[in-house]
Formats: C-alpha cells, sequence, structure tokens
C-alpha cells in the first residue's frame, strides 16, 4: 500500500505540477533577487533623500508626489539591478556551455 491509500496513482494536484523549464527558472532568478535588492537600494536611498526635494532637480509631466518620488525611485533601482541579474544569469549560461564545449578539447 502507498501513501495515497492504496490508489498507486499520485493526488491531482501533485499530477499537474511540472518542473519549471530553463526560461523560467531564468527569469525567476532575474526577477526575485532584483526585486529585494530594488526593495533594500529604495529604502536605503530614501531613508536619507526626501523625493519632496528632488522635484526642483527633475522637470517631470507628473504630478509631483512623494508616492511617485517612490515609486520612480523603486522603478529605476528595479530596472538596474534586473539589468545585473540578468547579465550574471547570461554569464552564468555561457560559461556553462563554453566549459562543456572545452572538456572534449586539448
Amino acid at each position: 500500500m502507498d501513501d495515497n491509500g492504496g490508489a498507486g496513482r499520485p493526488e491531482p494536484e501533485l499530477r499537474a505540477q511540472r518542473p519549471w523549464s530553463r526560461r523560467a527558472q531564468a527569469i525567476a532568478a532575474v526577477l526575485w533577487p532584483s526585486f529585494l535588492a530594488a526593495a533594500f537600494a529604495t529604502m536605503l536611498f530614501f531613508a536619507f533623500v526626501d523625493p519632496g526635494d528632488m522635484e526642483h532637480a527633475i522637470r517631470l509631466p507628473l504630478e509631483h508626489t512623494r508616492m511617485t518620488g517612490y515609486g520612480l525611485g523603486f522603478f529605476f533601482f528595479w530596472i538596474i539591478t534586473v539589468i545585473s541579474s540578468a547579465v550574471s544569469v547570461y554569464l552564468l549560461r555561457t560559461a556553462h556551455r563554453n566549459s562543456r564545449n572545452d572538456n572534449g578539447k586539448g
């Protein structure tokens, strides 16, 4: 008798789960850490800088509120950290491919 009451088949919710594709893993490996890093950078930056004081330095055709400043700052930091994480994933993937190709030579 197995853990599923002797039926010999996995439960329906377990059958529906599939492993993530490499692309989905790469996207998650880029977006999640970059989101956390952007959140930390936003908190750190805005602990010392008031977005209300920045409206004189940046001229945007948006309504200037502190919340707009926090949002724009977060997305700026997220874009920067997404680029950084994407480059890291790219370098890891190409290094893995290159090491497999080099093993057969020499």
